[in-house]
């Protein structure tokens, strides 16, 4: 992974997408192999023995990894080279899934899962600022989409495999694919960015000459320079303390409170759709015929909705997506509220009941992809400072895991005793909530620089200029 200027492109935009698919589509083999495995660990036919409490530990507890990989990524990404760095978290990757596939331990999983959750969100971190860097305007939409689509396909191929009824063969394919993205970490060549931090120039201007496709010398030392000028600009980089310090300004602090508060709102849609998913397969679906071709027609119009968005994030700005997104997706919750209400006072599942649940769910799941789940990731690329993108990632990272780890954990106690109903009337005011903040205070970015994106803000006179 390669940590590039918007000037240098050619084949490292290239390279710039094959990252982020590899990365993200391991983080989809994840959360597929969980949510597959889930009915499998809680059935009689068990290959290990697993509680409903180590299962929930098992779903969540990866995103308890943020809070150590936030400092040690913030800390520790610019002083060792990205290729090292990049390796390091792969080699992660490779041990978590080695040890799932040959352990019968739930204890074993769950520490594994909390060290895949480092990992990955380092790589999490690193592969936004990555991007927003690589990426220019024009592609910004395709890279952002084909982040989220990967992990669709990581999510859907896990699911297929689940007709194995197997973990180990669950943990296999990821692991393979873990193994493959180490040879590409290790086949690299070294950020031109790094070499040049450690006065290394010749060696930065011959990978340039690589990563480019030039032979003209001259060609690469004109692109030596915008190098050479961020290196320069990072040298004063703010240090850890300084960094919150200049977030409690008000512009900036208006700038992370948005983003918070979007990305917050995002997770809780998408964790409403799998939270009544995993009820559907625990109450309605126990059969694990049904339940596999549940999950799989689930998956497999989540690519097809996928897809369509290819066309939405071209077509429409991105507040108009957030905001049908938000306040469609809000009735639709309120309608499945009236739902899960209507099954809780009968006391016992409704089959027809379950079957219109489902299709909300689904249609959830289609406006979800349509709308605000790639362009939450695309404004994420485009509206982070880029002088302390590294930092304000990380404050996104952290806090999109608080509140997944939040949720997911609290799903398994509150939804016994206040029931799915009441869950679900919190997830319809949360979307409600976001559809506001995104009326009253998120600019429009399609299309713009980073620059005009930062006067939009108003953020010029607080440093966050580009």
């Amino acid at each position: 992974m390669v940590v590039v200027g918007n000037d240098i492109e050619g084949n490292l935009q290239t390279m710039a997408f094959l990252d982020a698919l590899t990365v993200s589509f391991i983080y989809g083999c994840k959360v597929g192999w969980t949510s597959a495995t889930t009915t499998l660990f809680l059935s009689e036919e068990s290959p290990i023995k697993a509680s409903q409490n180590d299962i929930s530990w098992m779903v969540s507890v990866s995103y308890t990894g943020t809070i150590f990989s936030v400092l040690l990524c913030y800390n520790f990404s610019d002083k060792f080279s990205r290729k090292q760095f990049v390796i390091g978290c792969t080699i992660f990757y490779v041990i978590a899934w080695a040890s799932i596939l040959f352990t019968s331990s739930m204890n074993v999983i769950i520490f594994c899962f909390f060290l895949y959750g480092i990992a990955c969100s380092m790589l999490y971190i690193i592969c936004h600022v990555y991007i927003g860097e690589v990426a220019n305007p024009k592609n910004r939409e395709l890279i952002g989409a084909s982040f989220n689509f990967a992990t669709a396909i990581g999510i859907q191929v896990e699911f297929m495999m689940s007709a194995f009824n197997n973990y180990r063969w669950l943990a296999l394919f990821p692991m393979l694919v873990s193994i493959f993205a180490l040879l590409i970490s290790v086949l690299m060549v070294e950020s031109p960015y790094y070499l040049v931090s450690q006065g290394k120039d010749e060696q930065a201007l011959q990978n340039l000459r690589f990563l480019n496709d030039k032979k003209d010398d001259e060609e690469s030392v004109a692109d030596l320079e915008p190098v050479k000028k961020y290196v320069n600009e990072q040298k004063n980089r703010p240090g850890f303390e300084d960094n919150f310090r200049i977030v409690l300004i008000p512009g900036n602090l208006k700038l992370i409170v948005i983003l918070v508060i979007v990305n917050g709102v995002s997770i809780m849609n998408c964790l409403s759709i799998v939270s009544s998913t995993g009820y559907l397969l625990l109450n309605n679906f126990k059969d694990s015929v049904d339940g596999n071709l549940f999950v799989n027609i689930y998956s497999s119009l989540r690519i097809v909705f996928m897809l369509c968005s290819f066309i939405t994030i071209k077509k429409f700005k991105r507040t108009s997506l957030f905001l049908v997104g938000y306040t469609t997706t809000g009735f639709i919750q309120l309608i499945c509220a009236i739902c899960y209400f209507v099954e809780e006072r009968n006391g016992n599942s409704i089959d027809w009941l379950a079957n219109v649940i489902a299709y909300l769910i689904v249609l959830i799941l289609f406006i979800y992809q349509l709308t605000f789940a790639v362009a939450l990731e695309i404004l994420k690329l485009e509206i982070l400072p880029h002088k302390f993108k590294e930092f304000y990632t990380s404050i996104l990272c952290f806090t999109s895991d608080c509140f997944a780890f939040t949720i997911v954990k609290s799903y398994f106690y509150l939804e016994p005793i206040l029931g799915n109903s009441f869950l679900m009337v919190v997830y319809t005011i949360i979307s409600f909530v976001g559809a506001t903040v995104v009326y009253f205070y998120v600019p429009d970015t399609k299309g713009k620089t980073l620059q005009q994106i930062r006067l939009d803000l108003n953020a010029e006179s607080h440093g966050l200029n580009q």
